[in-house]
C-alpha cells in the first residue's frame, strides 16, 4: 500500500544473510526453556530482544493455540514492504522446532469489527467507509468516516484507519495488493462499494478474484493469452526501431502471489538473426523448466531496438532460478553472454507497469473477436 508506489529513489535495505538468520534461530532455541516460562506479553518482549541484534527492522509476534500444543511465531515488519524479503527469508530458513510453527506476515484479525482508542478518541471499523477501484492492477481505496470526526482528531483518525486496514486485510494484502489510498469527503463516481471496513474483507477478495482476475493459479494451456505490441522508449530517436513487446496477459492471474515475489530478467545482446534465435531458445527453455518445476513463469519478452532481447520472469527460489538461467544460456545460446538481474518485486510492478497499457489492447481484441 502506498500513495506513491515508486521505490526507485529509495535505498533498499540489505537482505539478511542466511548466516544472520541461522544465528538468530540458534539463539532462540538456546533460550527456549526460559521463553516457555514467560507470559505471552513477556515472551514477545524477550523474543524481540533476542531478534534485534540480528534483524532490527523485524519483529516476532506470538499466538498460543488453545486446541494444540503448537504456538505460532509470526515474523512481521509492521507493513514495511521494504523488509518483506527479509520476512520471507526469516521464515524460510527457520528450523523445525517442536511446539512452534513459523509464519511470514501477520494474518487478518479474527473478527473485523473492533475498536481502537487514541488520546481519548475511539474509532470502530464500522465507522470507516471503504470504496474500491482498479488502480492499474492493484486495488485503489477511497476512505471516509461514518461518524463526525472533531477537526483536531482528523490526523489521529486517519492514522487509526490505516492501522485498522492493516489488521483487517492482513499485512501482505494491505502492503502488496492495495495501491493508492485516499481520504475523501465524498466518494468518486468511478469507485464501487462505500461499505464499512468491518465487512470489507470478502468484498476485497471478490474484487481481486472476479474483477482483477486473481485466481493465483497457473493458466491452463487453453487459457494462456499473449499480446504483442510495438512500444517506443521515452526519449528514443524518431527513426529508432520500436521495441517489440510480447506480453503474457494470462499471467495476471498470478500477480502478487507471495511465493512469486522475485523478478528475474534474462537479457541477451544480439547482432544477427541466428543470435536472436539462440536468445529466444534459451529464454523459452528457461520458462519451460520453471513451469515444469512449478518454480515460476515467463511474463513478457521485449526486443529492444533490434539490439537485445529481454525476458522477464517471476520466480520462487532465486538461487535455483539464477543457476537455471546460466545453464539454459550455456546450452541454447553458447555464443551469447547472458545478463541476469534479480529484484524483489512483491507488488509485480515490472509486470503491472505494462498491464494498464496492454489491458485495453487485449479488451479491444476480445471485442473484435465477439463481433466476428
Amino acid at each position: 500500500m502506498s500513495s506513491d508506489d515508486n521505490h526507485d529513489d529509495k535505498e533498499l535495505p540489505t537482505p539478511l544473510s542466511v548466516q544472520q538468520i541461522e544465528d538468530f534461530w540458534r539463539e532462540f532455541v538456546r533460550h527456549e526453556k526460559e521463553l516457555k516460562t514467560l507470559s505471552d506479553h513477556d515472551f514477545v518482549n524477550r523474543t524481540n530482544e533476542i531478534l534485534q541484534p540480528f534483524a532490527p527492522d523485524l519483529a516476532l509476534e506470538h499466538e498460543r493455540s488453545k486446541d494444540s500444543d503448537t504456538s505460532l511465531l509470526v515474523v512481521t515488519a509492521h507493513g514495511n514492504i521494504d523488509q518483506f524479503e527479509n520476512i520471507q527469508a526469516m521464515a524460510r530458513h527457520a528450523p523445525q522446532m517442536p511446539g512452534y510453527k513459523v509464519q511470514a506476515f501477520r494474518s487478518r484479525a479474527l473478527g473485523s469489527d473492533f475498536s481502537m482508542g487514541m488520546e481519548g478518541f475511539t474509532l470502530a471499523c464500522s465507522d470507516v467507509l471503504v470504496a474500491h477501484y482498479d488502480a492499474g492492477g492493484n486495488v485503489g481505496l477511497e476512505l471516509s468516516f461514518e461518524k463526525i470526526i472533531p477537526p483536531d482528531m482528523r490526523d489521529h483518525a486517519r492514522h487509526m484507519a490505516f492501522i485498522m486496514l492493516d489488521h483487517v486485510l492482513g499485512e501482505w494484502d494491505f502492503a502488496v495488493r492495495v495501491g493508492p489510498v485516499e481520504f475523501v469527503d465524498a466518494f468518486s463516481d468511478e469507485v464501487a462499494g462505500a461499505e464499512p471496513l468491518s465487512v470489507f474483507p470478502p468484498i476485497f477478495d471478490a474484487f481481486l478474484r472476479e474483477d482483477l482476475g486473481r485466481t493465483y493459479r497457473m493458466p491452463s494451456e487453453e487459457d494462456d493469452r499473449w499480446v504483442m505490441l510495438e512500444m517506443r522508449q521515452r526519449g528514443a530517436p524518431q527513426d529508432a526501431p520500436p521495441d517489440l513487446l510480447t506480453f503474457r496477459a494470462s499471467a495476471n492471474a498470478l500477480a502478487t502471489r507471495a511465493d512469486l515475489s522475485h523478478f528475474l530478467e534474462l537479457r541477451f545482446a544480439f547482432e544477427s538473426q541466428e543470435d536472436l534465435d539462440e536468445a529466444r531458445d534459451a529464454q523459452d527453455a528457461m520458462n519451460d523448466e520453471l513451469e515444469r518445476l512449478h518454480g515460476g513463469l515467463l511474463v513478457f519478452t521485449r526486443v529492444e531496438q533490434m539490439r537485445s532481447r529481454v525476458a522477464g520472469y517471476y520466480v520462487d527460489d532465486v538461487d535455483s532460478a539464477k543457476q537455471l538461467a546460466a545453464r539454459v544460456s550455456a546450452q541454447h545460446a553458447p555464443n551469447l553472454k547472458p545478463e541476469i538481474a534479480v529484484t524483489f518485486d512483491p507488488s509485480w510492478q515490472e509486470y503491472l507497469a505494462f498491464y494498464s497499457a496492454v489491458h485495453p489492447a487485449e479488451s479491444n481484441d476480445d471485442d473484435e473477436d465477439d463481433d466476428e
